[in-house]
């Protein structure tokens, strides 16, 4: 079986994030909007300060950003955004990540593992497949300049995967020349982090 070992360069603890925080902190919100699968900051001032403090989202050709579930929640935790539903409703964290985990499955086991990293350090870029959720850049990395070197598959304690999936992943990583690891959550919402250096021996 593959070889498995749990990694000691988890992500330090703490980060800048906090310090950026404080400082948007002195102004409102960001109004962003509910749709579909996807949280947009249609202002284009606003969409371009998400995405330079951190990397959040995706900028469209129109100049709107569209954050994902996970980057919606930490932000809204953060109290960088406000986020709005369809009818034009204002969701709290609570009703916010109710709906995301109607919407996404496994969204909750990924959440946790995404505010884990962010919470410290990481840049969290989304990753190759459905099941390497994440890409990590390290901190105060100039994206588009710099590459990601870390690639992460969230598991939730009990989950299988399947050995010819495992193969695949593995794989992939390796011909991009990237570390793999796995981020197993535990009941608790504690995340653990192993990195899989090979398949078989």
């Amino acid at each position: 079986m593959g070889n498995q070992e749990k990694t000691n360069q988890k992500p330090e603890d703490e980060s800048s994030e906090d310090k950026k925080d404080k400082k948007r902190k002195s102004s409102e919100p960001i109004l962003t909007k509910l749709k579909g699968t996807e949280i947009i900051v249609e202002d284009h001032q606003d969409a371009r300060i998400i995405y330079d403090n951190g990397h959040y989202g995706l900028l469209s050709k129109d100049k709107t950003l569209s954050l994902n579930f996970e980057e919606a929640l930490h932000l809204l935790e953060r109290e960088v955004i406000q986020i709005a539903d369809e009818n034009g409703v204002w969701l709290d964290v609570s009703k916010s990540a109710r709906i995301f985990s109607e919407r996404k499955e496994g969204f909750w086991k990924d959440y946790l593992v995404y505010k884990d990293l962010r919470n410290r350090g990481y840049i969290v870029g989304q990753g190759i497949s459905d099941t390497v959720k994440y890409r990590l850049y390290p901190r105060g990395a100039k994206i588009g300049q710099e590459v990601a070197k870390i690639m992460v598959c969230p598991l939730g304690e009990g989950m299988t995967i399947n050995i010819e999936n495992l193969d695949e992943i593995v794989t992939q990583t390796q011909s991009l020349k990237k570390k793999l690891l796995i981020a197993c959550v535990d009941r608790l919402g504690d995340v653990s982090y192993y990195e899989l250096q090979s398949l078989f021996n």
